[in-house]
């Protein structure tokens, strides 16, 4: 089998492989002229992306969905993880939840697309989230066109990452020591190049911040010296470091309904969310930095109470 699978990938014409290999040397200038001729939804667009999977998008992609939906804003959820579709199986779950236990949840508007590409994305984004005040992206966790398309449309964009250096290598490559930063990594040389891209068409500045997650209070040497790079990768690579969410059973457990803890409040018998929990969510919230954010915080901890 092995020997029959080599022979077939040796038989691909080179022009096969070139193709293959130009859509991930795609110009940023074009990816950015794709999306910026066609039309879009007038919501802010909030992206969760990251070319390494396995970093909690899709968990911290539901519970933006969830929190904004919870303080009153019209909220849609794209999922463009075409192959595992995590956020829109949960945001499925989430209305078979409701329906279940006959509660009323925040529900935000679902979308997906059937052909991975710029202009169907413009086209749902401005179909579906055309009155939406937020839409949500979940991005597959690695590099396609579409992923750099979603990017290139983000007003926030949010890269979750665990807490160890071979995530950090998508931001930057440091000496095997971890003592100097030796250059960009390519995830980050894909978004600041991207960002170029979009100030000569005259498009917002992004913002961007890099969320932690799934993280465990240890206070390593290891720790340390990761959070010290993420900081010194922060100011060369222009993000913020935001606070995401650490590893609890309850965040896994609830997703699987399509739930977050902001809506134990709404379930009749089920304690209210306490303590370092709520303030986490609450500086999740707080680190997007999203428009009229002092009004968000306030109507988010007015539904909290």
């Amino acid at each position: 089998m092995g020997t029959e699978l080599a022979l077939s990938i040796g038989r691909l014409r080179p022009s096969a492989l070139s193709s293959v290999n130009d859509v991930y040397d795609e110009d940023p200038n074009r990816v950015v002229r794709d999306v910026a001729s066609r039309p879009r939804s007038a919501g802010h667009i909030i992206v969760f992306a990251n070319e390494k999977g396995g970093v909690g998008k899709s968990t911290l992609a539901l519970h933006a969905c969830a929190a904004l939906a919870g303080a009153g804003y019209r909220v849609t959820g794209f999922d463009l993880d075409h192959r595992q579709q995590t956020l829109a199986r949960s945001l499925t779950n989430r209305e078979a939840t409701a329906r279940s236990l006959g509660v009323a949840l925040p529900m935000p508007v679902a979308g997906g697309l059937r052909h991975q590409n710029g202009a169907q994305l413009c086209q749902e984004l401005a179909r579906i989230g055309w009155d939406s005040d937020f839409i949500v992206l979940d991005v597959a966790g690695h590099d396609s066109p579409i992923a750099r398309r979603a990017i290139a449309l983000a007003d926030t964009l949010v890269t979750p990452i665990n807490g160890s250096f071979v995530d950090l290598d998508l931001l930057g490559r440091f000496r095997a020591d971890y003592a100097k930063l030796e250059a960009p990594g390519c995830f980050a040389a894909l978004v600041n190049a991207l960002r170029e891209a979009r100030s000569r068409v005259g498009m917002r500045p992004l913002n961007w911040v890099v969320m932690p997650n799934r993280m465990r209070p240890t206070g390593s040497q290891n720790e340390l010296r990761f959070d010290q790079a993420l900081e010194g990768l922060a100011s060369t690579c222009d993000f913020r470091v935001g606070r995401g969410l650490s590893e609890r059973v309850a965040y896994r457990e609830l997703f699987l309904l399509g739930l977050t803890p902001l809506d134990l409040k709404y379930i009749r018998g089920i304690g209210r969310l306490r303590g370092a929990a709520r303030d986490e969510l609450t500086g999740f919230i707080e680190d997007l930095r999203l428009p009229e954010m002092p009004l968000l915080v306030r109507r988010f901890g007015e539904r909290r109470a």
